[in-house]
């Protein structure tokens, strides 16, 4: 068997052997109320704005003229739509052909990103009333900025979540921690929520107004320690700040993780093992032709339970390697001689 390419190699090292990523449901779906007795045409353009926000990752895609051009034509994307009645307000429920709108993204300058994505936890500390304090996910007084974060996030396509805060976590994370940016005990308790990454968001309450300073936190080598990927600030309602909070996280993962077009069709062959029988082989072929990196996957050799695929790449072997990195269904390890084995997950 061909081995898979040195470079290769040698990028796998810069990232992740074990990840949580999280695959994202209806991610060419949208569900959007009318207003004024806006028309389902008027709808479609709505909704498929929405998804190519979700699938691009980028916020300001309908901007560009070649998508404006793409909007008026919403209906040639359509797969099938229904209309719903909740509360008395009239929603327009749709769905998209995925195909046609990674198509249409690759021959753009805008990239597709694919439906595993990292899983995100916010620890929030508040100071008012001359206390600190660590709020979690029911907490009520500062429901709308969680409610504005986790919000924004379904509109972004990101899993976002926030710690129960119950005895466990109390006693593995206080407020002195967050405040004072002490990562060993958050990054320790994140690890219960399955989190990729984790943000330590700070507000300060000043009146009717309140003042946020957050991090998120990251790394590109499991053997390395999780450092500060994201720095931000913001001030003025919850709402406004934890929306402009989650919005700058999804454009700062979307630009790490989405691929776009090289042009450059390079050929790589990479070997799996743990591979049993034509079922696999199928899932796993399927599995390589779904990556946003691949323009085509096919069989090269078989050798037992060991499989050689040759990948053609729409985007670069990085990008490849980031999108092998938050799938569950392959697993990468690294043996005694420095080597990198990829091992397929039967559980899948």
């Amino acid at each position: 068997m061909k081995r898979l390419f040195p470079i290769l190699l040698s990028l796998l090292s810069l990232l992740p052997l074990t990840t949580r990523a999280v695959e994202v449901e209806q991610l060419y779906s949208a569900s959007v109320m009318a207003e004024n007795n806006q028309s389902n045409r008027t709808l479609q353009k709505v909704a498929f704005a929405e998804v190519l926000v979700k699938v691009s990752g980028n916020a300001t895609i309908t901007a560009d003229p070649v998508i404006k051009k793409a909007l008026i034509n919403a209906r040639q994307y359509l797969v099938k739509q229904a209309e719903e009645r909740v509360d008395g307000e009239r929603y327009l429920q749709t769905s998209f052909n995925d195909q046609k709108i990674n198509r249409l993204l690759r021959s753009s300058k805008f990239g597709v990103w694919s439906s595993n994505r990292p899983q995100l936890i916010v620890w929030l500390v508040v100071d008012e009333d001359f206390s600190r304090s660590v709020r979690g996910e029911s907490d009520s007084d500062y429901a709308e900025f969680i409610d504005a974060i986790k919000a924004q996030a379904n509109k972004r396509a990101i899993p976002v979540l926030f710690p129960v805060m119950d005895l466990d976590d109390q006693l593995q994370v206080s407020s002195r921690d967050l405040w004072g940016k002490f990562t060993d005990p958050v990054e320790l308790a994140s690890t219960r929520y399955a989190a990729d990454n984790y943000i330590i968001a700070k507000i300060i309450k000043q009146n009717d107004d309140y003042k946020l300073d957050w991090s998120m936190y990251g790394r590109s080598n499991s053997k390395q320690a999780y450092e500060v990927w994201l720095h931000g600030q913001g001030q003025g309602a919850l709402t406004v700040i934890g929306t402009e909070l989650t919005d700058n996280l999804a454009n700062h993962l979307a630009e790490r993780y989405s691929v776009k077009a090289s042009g450059n069709n390079e050929v790589v062959f990479l070997n799996v093992d743990a591979v049993s029988g034509i079922t696999d082989y199928a899932k796993l072929i399927e599995m390589f032709s779904e990556l946003s990196a691949v323009v085509q996957a096919d069989l090269e050799a078989v050798s037992g339970s060991s499989i050689q695929l040759k990948l053609v790449l729409l985007g670069t072997q990085q990008d490849l390697l980031m999108e092998l990195s938050l799938d569950q269904r392959i697993k990468s390890s690294e043996n005694a001689f420095g080597d990198m084995n990829f091992q397929w997950n039967a559980i899948n």
